[in-house]
C-alpha cells in the first residue's frame, strides 16, 4: 500500500492506493470512523488483477486533515472531495486520477456518498458496488429543536477521545468491535489509526465525528425522502451488498433501497456490518465479476 496526499481546496487528504497507476480505476469510499486502509484485503487482490485501487481517508479521518471548528462534515463536503478526488479541481491543486469512468464502491455512510455521487454525476461512474448501503434517519417536526440544541452543546463543548495506555489496547477495541477482524490487521489498523498523546495514544480521527448531527446524513437538509429521490436517478449498473447478519438496516429499510434502485441486483453475504473484514473474497469477486460484465 502507498500513501500520498493531496491537497483539496486546502485541506490535505491522504489516499491509499494499490496497484499499476496505468490500471483500471477503482475508487473506494470508506463508512464512518473508518479510513482507506481498511480496504487492504479487498484492494490488494484486486491490484494484482491490474486494477489501480484508491481509497482516500475521508476528511476528519484516518491520516487526513481534520477541518478545524469553522469546518463542517456535511455530505456536500464529502461529495466535493471525492469529486476533486478523481476529477481534479479548476486551480490544480489537486490533480485528477483520471479521465475516465471509474468503479466506485462505498461502505456504510460512504455508500450514502458514493450512491449520491453516482446520481448527481452519472457519466463519471462505470459501476456502483454498495456494501450495507444506510438511509438518513426519519426526522420527525418536534424533533427539530432537540437536534439543534444537540449540535450547539457539541460546539460548545466538543468531545474528546479516550486514551488508550498503549497501541494494543487500541486494536483490543478494534476487535471487540469487529470480532472477525484479525489480531495482525487490528495492530496494523491500530498503528494507523492512532497518535501519541499524554498517556498513551488515541484515535486520529476527529473527534467531532462521533455526532451525528456534525455528519449531516439526517435532518431538514437531506432527509430519507430526497435522499431515495437521488437513488431514483442513478444509471451505473448497481450491486447491493448485504450481511445477512447485520443490524443496521430493517427489513423495510433494504425493501425501500431496493425499490428506489429497481435494475440493481441485490447480493446478501455472510457476515455482519463491516463485510469488507468479513467478506473480502466474496466482495473482490463481485467487483471484478461487475467489470468482467461491463467489458463484455
Amino acid at each position: 500500500m502507498q500513501e500520498s496526499y493531496l491537497d483539496v481546496r486546502g485541506l490535505q487528504l491522504c489516499l491509499c492506493s494499490w496497484g499499476p497507476v496505468d490500471g483500471d480505476l477503482i475508487l473506494c469510499i470508506h463508512g464512518v470512523l473508518e479510513h482507506g486502509a481498511a480496504w487492504e484485503e479487498i484492494a490488494r487482490p484486486l491490484a494484482s488483477m491490474g486494477y489501480r485501487v484508491v481509497a482516500p481517508d475521508q476528511r476528519g479521518h484516518g491520516r487526513s486533515q481534520h477541518v478545524g471548528m469553522g469546518g463542517s462534515y456535511q455530505l456536500i463536503d464529502y461529495l466535493g472531495d471525492l469529486d476533486a478526488i478523481a476529477f481534479g479541481t479548476a486551480d490544480l491543486n489537486a490533480k485528477a486520477l483520471t479521465d475516465q469512468p471509474f468503479i466506485l464502491v462505498g461502505h456504510s455512510m460512504g455508500a450514502v456518498v458514493a450512491a449520491t455521487f453516482a446520481s448527481v454525476r452519472p457519466e463519471k461512474v462505470k459501476s456502483l458496488v454498495l456494501l450495507e448501503p444506510v438511509l438518513p434517519g426519519e426526522q420527525k417536526d418536534d424533533q427539530t429543536a432537540q437536534q439543534i440544541a444537540t449540535h450547539l452543546d457539541y460546539l460548545a463543548s466538543p468531545p474528546q477521545h479516550q486514551v488508550f495506555t498503549d497501541i494494543q489496547a487500541a486494536a483490543n477495541r478494534l476487535r471487540r468491535l469487529t470480532p472477525n477482524l484479525s489480531e495482525e490487521l487490528a495492530l496494523k489498523h491500530a498503528q494507523r489509526l492512532t497518535e501519541p498523546c499524554e498517556g498513551g495514544v488515541r484515535w486520529r480521527w476527529d473527534p467531532r465525528l462521533q455526532i451525528r448531527t456534525g455528519i449531516g446524513l439526517s435532518g431538514t437538509a437531506f432527509n430519507r425522502d430526497k435522499y431515495t429521490q437521488l437513488l431514483r436517478q442513478i444509471k451505473a449498473p448497481t450491486t447491493l451488498v448485504y450481511g445477512n447478519n447485520s443490524n443496521f438496516n430493517r427489513a423495510e429499510d433494504l425493501a425501500l433501497q431496493q425499490a428506489a434502485i429497481p435494475h440493481a441486483k441485490t447480493v446478501k453475504l455472510s457476515g455482519g456490518h463491516n463485510l469488507h473484514v468479513d467478506a473480502p473474497d466474496a466482495i473482490v469477486a463481485i467487483i471484478a465479476n461487475n467489470r468482467l460484465k461491463l467489458k463484455n
